[in-house]
């Protein structure tokens, strides 16, 4: 299971007043990330996602989570 205390977006002007329903998506995806084994990260930095100016809540969600979901593969290897 993935836990994570603090979670800090940082959108475009065009996605701010949907941040609540895409941080919500965001946990929704994450919860769905298989997790091999117990560990811990104090930070984990992901580069900038890069989604279309007419995406839906959950495609930015998705993307995301897909990019927090490598970040942890990455970290743990």
């Amino acid at each position: 299971m993935l836990t994570i205390d603090r979670l800090r977006l940082q959108l475009p002007p065009a996605f701010r007043d949907r941040a609540g329903e895409i941080a919500q998506l965001v946990a929704e995806e994450l919860a769905t990330v298989p997790m091999a084994s117990d560990f811990h990260l104090d930070r984990l930095a992901v580069p900038p996602v890069e989604v279309h100016p007419q995406a839906t809540d959950r495609d930015v969600a998705r993307a995301v989570a897909q990019s927090v979901h490598t970040g942890i593969r990455n970290e743990t290897r």
